[in-house]
């Protein structure tokens, strides 16, 4: 029965994955071994009796069950090198056991308050312990979720915004290619009064950088345009590349819209987008601007050693 039940979980942990389209799909899915591993422990605890002479399990029935299921969710980590498409995760591996510890300590704590109620049984010296424990493991097991929340809730405040975005946010939601990227303010020459600090693209010879808004805010259709104030401050034009396109695109480049901008050298420069223009891109249909799904600013040549600052992009 208790291997029965081993399989069963290990199987839900391969076959129940959703697809990576959105930041709550992926923390949804990430989280989802806590309770898989924990009903898993609580399950195999329950099919043990108490031992001979005992009303109540054993410390160490519940120190092996928490074992042997931590050693399955690192079998399940380890049998995943040996599938397409999956990866070793640490973190999978660290809620498989939290999942486990959770379950075993609610166990416990259940357990132990029914018999002070029902045969009048003195307190555990442990129960402290599993209050300590189940509270730890809550704490891992909602740190992925609560993270995301406040990852969305950056990005809503942001709006009209899609850029810059906190640390949070913009963890979440943007990928860098070819670059390293920061926080700073704009080289004197270009700065503003009540510029806040850009995000800055810093790039080797050779590069060709890009910031790409990943799951962005989908609803674009009460906006008129699409605006970016960007700064070259070498001494050579930088052509870049504007792209975007909605949750039906085929991943063909007459799908979407594309927009070659030239940024010349030694300026800022606020470039502005008819969204109009996007809407109408596609080849053969109109972009549902209420279900944009990417935006992808990038350099469309190799660049010198340098860098590049997105002070804001925004809709208005």
């Amino acid at each position: 029965m208790g291997l029965a039940l081993a399989v069963l979980s290990l199987a839900a942990v391969f076959t129940l994955s959703l697809p990576d389209d959105t930041l709550w799909q992926r923390v949804i899915e990430n989280a989802g071994h806590g309770p898989v591993f924990g009903a898993l422990a609580i399950v195999l605890l329950l099919l043990r009796a108490p031992p001979a002479g005992l009303q109540l399990r054993s410390f160490s029935q519940y120190r092996a069950v928490f074992l042997v299921v931590v050693v399955l969710g690192i079998v399940t980590e380890l049998l995943q090198l040996a599938l397409p498409h999956r990866s070793v995760s640490a973190a999978d591996a660290l809620h498989d056991a939290a999942g486990a510890a959770l379950g075993l300590a609610l166990v416990w704590l259940v357990e132990r308050r029914l018999a002070r109620q029902l045969e009048g049984n003195a307190g555990d010296a442990r129960t402290p312990v599993a209050v300590a424990i189940a509270l730890g493991a809550f704490v891992i097991l909602a740190w992925q979720p609560l993270q995301a929340a406040r990852a969305y809730a950056a990005r809503t405040a942001a709006w009209p915004a899609l850029l810059p975005l906190n640390a949070e946010a913009q963890a979440a939601f943007t990928r860098v290619n070819d670059a390293t990227v920061s926080h700073a303010p704009l080289p004197v020459d270009f700065r503003q009064s009540g510029d806040a600090d850009s995000l800055r693209l810093s790039f080797n010879a050779g590069a060709r950088p890009g910031v790409q808004l990943l799951e962005p805010v989908a609803d674009w259709s009460s906006y008129e345009q699409l605006v970016i104030d960007v700064t070259n401050p070498a001494s050579q034009p930088v052509q870049l590349v504007l792209r975007v396109f909605d949750a039906t695109h085929d991943w063909t480049h007459e799908d979407r819209f594309n927009q070659a901008l030239v940024i010349p050298a030694r300026t800022r420069t606020t470039v502005r987008i008819a969204l109009e223009a996007v809407a109408t891109s596609p080849r053969g249909r109109r972009m549902d601007m209420t279900a944009i799904a990417d935006v992808m600013l990038f350099a469309s040549r190799p660049l010198d050693a340098g860098e590049l600052y997105l002070t804001r992009v925004w809709l208005e």
